[in-house]
């Protein structure tokens, strides 16, 4: 998508508590099929134009959050 290539993108480690700092906020990576946990994990931070942040391992997205760190539920946001 264009929008994942016109942000910003920084690379971290996902800390023992299954968490990605960024920019004075915590990101809490939630558990997926894929994977119960990210621990030690290399991931990417995407920050969009519009403030809100993803958390990239590979080509897959593991979340989003709002601009203040909170997570969005993707089923919300398809729904409204």
């Amino acid at each position: 998508m264009l929008e994942d290539v016109l942000c910003i993108q920084e690379k971290r480690v996902v800390g023992n508590d299954n968490t990605v700092r960024y920019r004075n906020r915590i990101l809490q990576i939630p558990a997926d099929r894929h994977r119960h946990h990210y621990v030690k994990a290399r991931v990417r931070v995407h920050e969009y134009p519009d403030d809100t942040l993803a958390v990239f391992h590979g080509p897959r997205r593991l979340a989003r959050y709002a601009p203040d760190g909170n997570p969005i539920d993707d089923a919300d946001q398809q729904a409204a």
